[in-house]
């Protein structure tokens, strides 16, 4: 059941879409109605027209009913505010205006402007009537030039490479096709084809995450895992800008046992990457939370986090981010007053940064230490 539900998604994704990397976005009059919030141009920017529109915007096309429709637009919301004077985001839907309404009063603090496609013909000219399975998402220059499309799961991603100049509209334009192809062998169900076809695309995009993915789904539906990971440890160095191929890996080594040895291998390299400190140590929680109680583990957290310096003059949420995962390592070696100390200030910092989904997360796991602290006293 599940290999059919990732068919059919990978099938709808690969229907060509009507605005491609390097085309303009449809510029034709489209009824649209702005649901609490002031309306986002999506083709050239007119400065007298928009004054102060920055030079990204992202469109995302999505279902405001669909199950996972908040935590895409909470997000989105996160991205804009770490971009906020850069990037401006909108959320296009084609459903009715009573249900955006509904979703958008969920999320009050929302930065993200929300549109209804009234009459459901922008979304078809963007989509090419496709069916969205998932949101998808397109990054927009400033002359109305689509730079990138994808799921909205990785514009993050594509934001980063943009504004520090490494998305390349070029490489964009010739994978594009390369994608379509390799959709297109998984909706004739040709797995082999499928899986040749990600490895093109991995040699002309590094790391390319649609790709990445589709990797990672025919080689284990083919039990080809140790030709699974010849292409991710090579993606590790050729891709070693993007960290997501090294979460990647570690995924996969966590899933498969048969990998295991090579866990040692994976945080030796990523200790002596360059990373910024709140990927270091997103990479040392997926360890303390992928391996429990796992020696090689804990120790390559500790190597990890001994090496990730306090960044200077950093934001709530990565001193929170931080902080928490320093407290899960101290909680990991016993240290339980330690680790409940770090976790409170933690909360608080995510509390300052506005991040609600982290700051429940982090206090539900502070309120563990302190019932295993007062436990603990009671035993004495």
């Amino acid at each position: 059941m599940k290999y059919f539900a990732l068919l059919a998604a990978f099938a709808v994704a690969g229907i060509a879409s009507a605005a491609l990397p390097g085309d303009k976005t449809p510029v034709t009059p489209y009824k649209l109605q702005w649901v609490d919030c002031s309306p986002m141009p999506l083709g050239k920017i007119n400065d007298d027209i928009n004054p102060g529109i920055p030079d990204l915007r992202a469109v995302v096309f999505m279902y405001t009913r669909s199950e996972d429709a908040k935590y895409t637009a909470e997000m989105l919301d996160s991205l804009r505010r770490r971009f906020q004077k850069q990037l401006l985001i909108a959320i296009i839907t084609p459903d009715n205006v009573s249900d955006a309404e509904k979703f958008r009063k969920q999320l009050p603090d929302l930065r993200v402007r929300l549109a209804v496609d009234q009459e459901r013909k922008l979304t078809p000219d963007f989509m090419n009537n496709s069916i969205m399975l998932f949101p998808m998402a397109f990054l927009i220059d400033r002359q109305g030039t689509v730079l990138w499309r994808g799921e909205a799961v990785d514009l993050p991603e594509a934001v980063e490479l943009q504004l520090d100049g490494k998305l390349s509209l070029n490489t964009q334009k010739k994978v594009d096709p390369m994608i379509y192809k390799m959709q297109q062998s998984m909706r004739d169900g040709n797995m082999f084809k499928a899986l040749e076809s990600a490895v093109e695309i991995l040699k002309v995009d590094p790391g390319n995450p649609a790709a990445l993915r589709m990797a990672v789904f025919t080689a284990e539906s083919l039990n080809q895992v140790n030709y699974l990971w010849q292409i991710i440890n090579h993606q590790l160095t050729a891709a070693k800008h993007l960290p997501r191929v090294s979460f990647t890996a570690l995924d996969l080594i966590r899933r498969r046992g048969e990998l295991r040895k090579y866990l040692p291998h994976l945080i030796d390299w990523f200790a002596q990457q360059p990373y910024p400190s709140t990927v270091r140590c997103a990479f040392a929680d997926n360890l303390l939370n992928g391996f429990p109680f796992d020696a090689q583990a804990v120790l390559g957290a500790e190597k990890i986090l001994a090496s990730t310096p306090m960044p200077i003059n950093a934001l709530p949420s990565q001193m929170g981010q931080i902080l928490a995962v320093r407290a899960r390592l101290k909680y990991a070696y016993g240290d339980l007053k330690a680790a409940e100390a770090d976790l409170a200030e933690a909360v608080e910092y995510f509390k300052h940064a506005g991040e609600k989904r982290s700051a429940e997360t982090a206090s539900y796991q502070l309120q563990y230490f302190r019932t295993l602290i007062k436990h603990l006293k009671m035993e004495q």
